[in-house]
C-alpha cells in the first residue's frame, strides 16, 4: 500500500511539473501593472478618452485597496503622492496618462518593492 501511495504521488508531481512546464500565458497577459492599469482605466476614465487627467487619477485614491496599498507603501518607504504618481507617470507633460503609463509605474514600483 505504501509503495503505491508513493507511486501515486510521483505520477501526480510528474504530470503536475509536466503542465507547468507546457503553461504559456494567454496573450494580452503581460504584467501585474497591466492588469491593475486596466482596472483603473475601466473605473476612472470619466470621459471615456483612453486616458485619465490627475483628476480621475486622484479620484481612485478614495477607494479602500488604494488606501490599504498606500499604508503599505509608507511603511516600505515609497509612497508618493497622487501628484507626485502623476507627475512621474506623465512622460509627455500633457496632463494625462495612458495604460501604459500607469503599467510602467506600477511594474517599477513592483520592482522597488522586491529590492526592499
Amino acid at each position: 500500500m505504501k509503495k503505491f501511495a508513493i507511486a501515486l504521488l510521483s505520477g501526480v508531481l510528474l504530470f503536475g511539473a509536466v503542465c507547468e512546464a507546457k503553461y504559456k500565458a494567454p496573450e494580452g497577459v503581460r504584467s501585474q501593472g497591466t492588469k491593475k492599469s486596466t482596472y483603473i482605466f475601466h473605473n476612472q476614465d470619466a470621459d471615456g478618452d483612453g486616458k485619465l487627467t490627475l483628476e480621475e487619477f486622484k479620484n481612485q485614491n478614495e477607494t479602500r485597496d488604494v488606501k490599504q496599498e498606500n499604508r503599505f507603501l509608507k511603511k516600505k518607504g515609497l509612497y508618493k503622492t497622487p501628484e507626485e504618481q502623476f507627475k512621474e507617470m506623465d512622460a509627455d507633460n500633457d496632463g494625462k496618462i495612458t495604460p501604459e503609463d500607469l503599467a510602467k509605474f506600477y511594474d517599477n514600483q513592483s520592482k522597488e518593492l522586491k529590492k526592499r
